[in-house]
């Protein structure tokens, strides 16, 4: 390869990461806020271990009124707490869930998709689900921290949730949280709940790459009678088999994410929770089975605008990048590659 074709193979590669990214900007960007109510369903609830320490404000009977007390009390940006962990971390977890995916499908001899197979793609999504829990612990730990945070500075509420010894202050972002839960704590700091997150992103894109796969072969089947591929599918197909499974994967895995927010959100110095199974016998005596589902509407209401915004936001960076990408014989090999094995979906389906 000459000089002038490996510049223009690496402005292509340039080119080609820049709708993922704006695909995983657009998932925090809608996906953020109803995930933050989530997580102050999950551990500040009515009828939660916190609630009996915190003021009436900040104790929430439903999603409803979880998003009118945050805006009353602390502004339309309380809703974006955190972000800036996920929007990085999910960048990097968009290059492991699908490549993951796609490689132990090929190890498993599953390598055309024409036919849809259940245990290789529970298998093969459970282990995509195992690589990426590497990332998404210590992201979703500090974006929980900082999400759980309010203004009230050095109050009873910011001493229940301090994780140091040293310093009862608020985190001021993702970089300062991370910083000083590594300075105290070490590298275990930013791991607290690995055990949880493992066993819930195992579980959940295990049936996550499921629903993706039965839906995909249901559209292809039952729109167009088998005569498509589904590189040639509608862009909204695509968007609906994304929405499904991101239902599918909450639906199956969120009483362990219930557990693995309690244990993130716990204070490191003096912990309520020893482990994962301590935390689930104490979450059963005290909240019983509704205490696990708490928060549960808040996961399923963003499946649709979530994945709405992030095939949107791809399409557009798409539509943009196509205008200065130079066409290679290397771009006709990576097209016959992902038409084969579906890798053009890993901007649209996300959970």
């Amino acid at each position: 390869m000459s000089a002038s074709e490996s510049t223009v193979s690496l402005s292509n590669k340039a080119l080609d990461l820049i709708p993922g990214v704006c695909g995983g900007i657009a998932r925090c960007l809608v996906g953020q806020p109803f995930d933050t109510i989530k997580t102050r369903l999950q551990v500040m609830g009515q009828g939660t271990a916190m609630a009996a320490h915190l003021p009436s404000h900040m104790v929430y009977i439903n999603s409803s009124d979880c998003l009118k007390k945050m805006m009353r009390h602390e502004g339309t940006l309380s809703l974006y707490k955190g972000i800036t962990a996920p929007m990085i971390g999910n960048m990097g977890m968009l290059g492991i869930h699908f490549p993951v995916f796609a490689k132990t499908m090929h190890l498993l001899g599953d390598e055309s998709h024409d036919r849809l197979n259940i245990w290789k793609s529970l298998v093969s999504g459970g282990m995509a689900g195992m690589a990426g829990s590497f990332v998404s612990t210590p992201v979703e730990l500090i974006r929980t921290k900082l999400q759980l945070q309010t203004k009230s500075g050095t109050s009873t509420v910011t001493k229940s949730f301090s994780d140091s010894s040293k310093n009862n202050s608020n985190y001021r972002g993702s970089f300062d949280c991370a910083r000083r839960l590594i300075s105290e704590h070490g590298i275990r700091g930013v791991y607290r709940g690995f055990g949880s997150t493992m066993l819930r992103d195992t579980q959940g894109y295990a049936f996550f790459f499921l629903a993706y796969e039965t839906m995909i072969h249901a559209i292809l089947e039952l729109r167009y009678d088998g005569q498509k591929k589904r590189s040639e599918m509608a862009c909204w197909d695509i968007a609906a088999a994304g929405s499904f499974a991101g239902m599918s994967l909450w639906a199956s895995m969120y009483p362990i994410d219930t557990i693995k927010s309690k244990m993130q959100a716990d204070n490191l110095r003096d912990p309520l929770y020893k482990s994962t199974l301590d935390c689930y016998r104490k979450t059963m005596i005290l909240e019983g089975n509704a205490g696990m589902w708490r928060g549960f509407s808040a996961a399923l209401y963003r499946a649709l605008p979530v994945n709405a915004a992030v095939f949107l936001a791809v399409d557009a960076a798409k539509d943009f990048t196509a205008k200065y990408h130079v066409h290679t014989a290397e771009d006709d090999d990576i097209a016959a590659v992902e038409g084969k094995l579906g890798f053009f979906s890993q901007n649209a389906a996300t959970p």
